[in-house]
């Protein structure tokens, strides 16, 4: 058992034992054969999902590497022109959580027809902020780039990224919200097979039209968005037959397509509203982060980004076994079965532990190998390698952050996460950024420490709210 695994155990029983007549009493040996189920179950569901982010992290490796090669200018332009799309994939998947708050708990209480009649309302919805934040992002390009703090030989083309990529995140939002809707009711291969092919896509295109190999015209940066705005489409086509096609309440036929309950989309936005809140907070408090780092010029904002893809390899691993105790939750409330939704948030944290205290150690040691994998540059390498060594430390405390975050907003716990993430993100993290940049002259180092003491408060806080107990009451 892993340091970090004996500290949520031990957590577990110090704060929890008093609560176990809530649950319904086990004696040990039941209890062991619960867990057993539950650890199968998330799994099960857990790899999948895990699987398609490490592949969208993997189609985002390959991007930099390529796009690397291009020049510092290049990565950078990729930095400002993405951060911003934070706050929309924030929003999109804050939609998700709500699909999946409402679906999985229709799921658990075997109402198919509430769930065929969620999936419906939820596309609706999805369409409605795909068409809305695409529209904002194409027309509003050349502020959200400037308001990055692009410097001038980055900024026009951060504008021309952004601009292509504009076509493919309008259905790729969509995609979000369907998906989501599919992992409620335990179906995490649909969306996975669907990214392995994006990806390939991706990549294939990107060493196409970066380079222009046989015969396709050499595009540099431009050929990078075009090739994931091209992958993007083609994933939201292939969601859109897939679910034409399939049998089951998750689908959508010509005859239910443009269903809308105001009902049912009034249960999904009432958990989604405290989400958006959240992710819209905490990604505005990483817009300002990144602002002050952009500060810091080129080869900050190019290991900032460098660092941020290779920091996703825990990030994206922690997000799909957070979403899994999501399902997993959401089902065993929508069951009656309590016991069983503490669990499944327990085992999340234990297998989230392990991975991330391995991948954490792996950045303390070989920091430098990393780095290398998407540069050249004798700069970006010496800076990113001390960057990668601090993320070790904080990443520990971020991957059980997020479990922890998936976990609540699946049992429709929102308005709580919301607050905790106000106060680490803007009180702790930029406070301490802006006296460690701007104040002691401290850089790129003392925007990483920063970061690392919002994870370590936001964990502490989420912790407590977990052990309460009183996210299982939630009503959805």
């Amino acid at each position: 058992m892993t340091t970090v695994t004996a500290v949520v155990v031990s957590l577990c029983h110090a704060f929890a034992p008093d609560d176990r007549h809530r649950f319904g009493a086990h004696d040990g040996e039941g209890e062991r054969i619960v867990r057993q189920q539950v650890r199968r179950d998330l799994i099960n569901l857990a790899w999948p999902t895990a699987t398609e982010q490490l592949l969208s992290l993997a189609t985002q490796m390959v991007d930099m590497a390529l796009v690397g090669r291009v020049g510092a200018y290049a990565v950078a332009a990729v930095g400002v022109a993405t951060q911003p799309l934070w706050l929309t994939f924030g929003l999109a998947g804050a939609l998700g959580i709500g699909v999946i708050a409402l679906v999985s708990r229709l799921t658990g209480a075997q109402d198919d027809e509430g769930v065929e009649r969620a999936v419906s309302t939820a596309s609706g919805l999805g369409v409605f902020l795909a068409l809305l934040l695409a529209a904002a992002l194409y027309f509003g390009a050349p502020w959200i780039v400037r308001a990055m703090g692009a410097p001038p030989d980055v900024y026009p083309h951060g504008v021309l990224y952004l601009k292509i990529l504009v076509p493919g995140l309008m259905g790729h939002y969509w995609f979000l919200t369907m998906s989501a809707a599919l992992r409620a009711v335990g179906e995490t291969r649909v969306p996975m097979l669907l990214a392995l092919g994006v990806n390939a896509v991706n990549v294939v295109l990107d060493w196409l039209l970066i380079f222009g190999y046989l015969g396709f015209p050499a595009l540099g940066l431009a050929g990078a968005g075009l090739a994931t705005t091209i992958a993007r489409l083609a994933g939201t086509a292939g969601m859109l037959l897939v679910l034409l096609r399939r049998q089951g309440p998750v689908s959508l036929r010509w005859r239910t397509l443009w269903r809308f309950s105001p009902h049912l989309s009034w249960r999904i936005l009432r958990v989604a509203a405290p989400s958006a809140v959240e992710r819209t907070a905490a990604t505005l408090s990483l817009i300002v982060y990144s602002v002050l780092i952009n500060r810091l010029g080129t080869i900050a904002i190019a290991t900032q980004q460098i660092a941020y893809v290779v920091e996703d390899l825990i990030w994206l691993v922690a997000i799909g076994l957070g979403t899994s105790c999501a399902t997993l939750i959401g089902q065993s409330l929508g069951a009656r079965n309590p016991e069983r939704a503490r669990l499944a948030m327990l085992e999340g944290l234990r297998v989230g532990g392990i991975f991330t205290l391995a991948v954490a150690a792996s950045f303390l040691l070989i920091p430098g190998v990393y780095m290398r994998i998407f540069t050249t540059d004798a700069q970006v390498i010496a800076l990113g390698t001390m960057a990668l060594r601090v993320a070790a430390l904080a990443d520990i405390p971020m991957g059980l952050v997020l479990i922890l975050t998936g976990g609540l907003q699946g049992a429709g716990d929102t308005r709580v996460a919301a607050a905790i993430t106000l106060l680490g993100s803007w009180g702790v993290r930029l406070s301490l950024a802006h006296i460690m940049i701007n104040i002691l002259g401290w850089g790129l180092y003392g925007a990483w420490i920063a970061a690392a003491c919002d994870w370590v408060v936001r964990l502490l806080l989420f912790w407590h709210r977990f052990v309460r107990g009183r996210w299982m009451d939630m009503a959805v």
